[in-house]
């Protein structure tokens, strides 16, 4: 321990103009009492979540004096499967420690989790407790942290067989939580909404020409882009009217996949162009050697609003998956580099090859790709982990 606050710079080396004090006995120091101030210091210097988590188990002492709150942000780990009742462990793999975590999160043979978002995930309940039998109708959810087993139940709706479009909370706004519901029973698509705290859902119909579309939540307003044309309709959640008709992304097709993400204020729209025009070829090249491009909404340009390509998102980077997004600062997190894209994605195979997957940076102003470490053969996601409670 003493080397390890040496090596934090928290004790100072002895002077070298001192001599020595001679001592023929064995000096023993009681780690236990190191001061809060000391302790708190030195746990926010761990880099680790899982350092973090041996470093608050030595002692009640060293346990009380560092808080979850004092866990440094983490660079994003990539969730290698998720769980389902028939398997007991979460599969984590952290690039910067290049080790794979085995989770075992609660034991609840009803549950799935999915979709993982802010350190939290969701868990979606079939069998209610009420009942016996599968009820595909009856849907319970729930927000999960898989890390400390913390989990914020949601109110019961009926989903009608299943959840058609998860949108989920805003970026690092996980106290709202939205979801929208295309399902074929109805004419035009549900927009239903949640508040931390509130006992039930809010639901609002949209227009019928927003069913065939991706919807994204920011600044509490639904981008809505057309798969087939490109074209982003965006609607304010609160009042239900259209704000902006967006013209679509220069070089937009249907075989494009587009993303929509919020950073320091600006509304940033990513696109990813395939290599291929082949269908036949986009599972092996689902992900990793097309280029991304990203642009910023410029509503004042013009006079009307349009994307403008940029080739810097400041000192953010983005986290890029098969399922979504996710933005961060650099400033925040130890180890991401700005202005970058990490993504996770499979690598291309022949027909009868088993699947393996690879992460890559890409540059934005340059280009440029690196390869990081990867030895996961499972599709996954970009998890944030945390200890902290809502």
């Amino acid at each position: 321990m003493h080397h390890l606050c040496r090596k934090l710079g928290i004790i100072p080396r002895q002077s070298t103009n001192l001599a020595p004090i001679e001592s023929n006995e064995t000096e023993e120091r009681d780690w236990s009492s190191l001061p809060p101030e000391v302790l708190n210091l030195i746990a926010k210097k761990i880099s680790e979540i899982s350092d973090f988590v041996r470093f608050r188990t030595v002692c009640s002492s060293w346990r009380s004096s560092t808080p979850t709150s004092d866990l440094p942000p983490q660079f994003p780990w990539i969730l290698e499967s998720y769980r389902h009742p028939y398997q007991p462990d979460l599969s984590f793999y952290s690039i910067p420690s290049n080790k794979i975590y085995n989770i075992n999160a609660p034991r609840h043979l009803d549950k799935w989790l999915f979709r993982p978002l802010e350190g939290y995930m969701h868990a979606r309940l079939f069998y209610p407790s009420d009942q016996d039998v599968f009820d595909p109708f009856n849907h319970r959810l729930s927000l999960l942290n898989p890390l400390n087993k913390h989990e914020i139940p949601l109110p019961v709706y009926d989903f009608f067989g299943g959840l058609h479009y998860w949108i989920g909370p805003r970026q690092n706004e996980i106290s709202q939580y939205v979801v929208c519901d295309r399902h074929a029973r109805y004419h035009n698509p549900r927009l239903i909404s949640w508040h931390l705290g509130q006992d039930k859902w809010c639901e609002s119909n949209l227009d019928s020409d927003l069913a065939n579309c991706e919807y994204f939540y920011l600044k509490h307003m639904l981008f809505n882009v057309e798969r087939d044309t490109g074209v982003t309709k965006v609607v304010d959640i609160a009042t239900g009217t259209l704000v902006y008709v967006i013209p679509p992304i220069e070089g937009y097709s249907e075989e494009a996949t587009q993303y929509i993400v919020e950073a320091s204020g600006d509304i940033l729209g990513v696109i990813r162009k395939r290599r291929s025009e082949n269908r036949s070829e986009w599972f092996s090249d689902r992900l990793f050697d097309g280029q991304f491009d990203v642009y910023r909404l410029d509503v004042h340009k013009t006079g009307s609003p349009c994307w403008v390509k940029v080739t810097s998102i400041g000192d953010h980077a983005l986290f890029i998956d098969s399922y979504g997004t996710l933005i961060l600062r650099s400033n925040d997190f130890s180890m991401i580099e700005r202005n970058s894209i990490y993504f996770y994605g499979i690598k291309n195979m022949g027909i009868h090859e088993q699947p393996s997957y690879m992460v890559k940076r890409m540059d934005i102003e340059t280009g440029a790709l690196e390869h990081l470490p990867c030895p996961l053969r499972k599709p996954g996601y970009w998890f944030v982990p945390t200890l902290h409670h809502i």
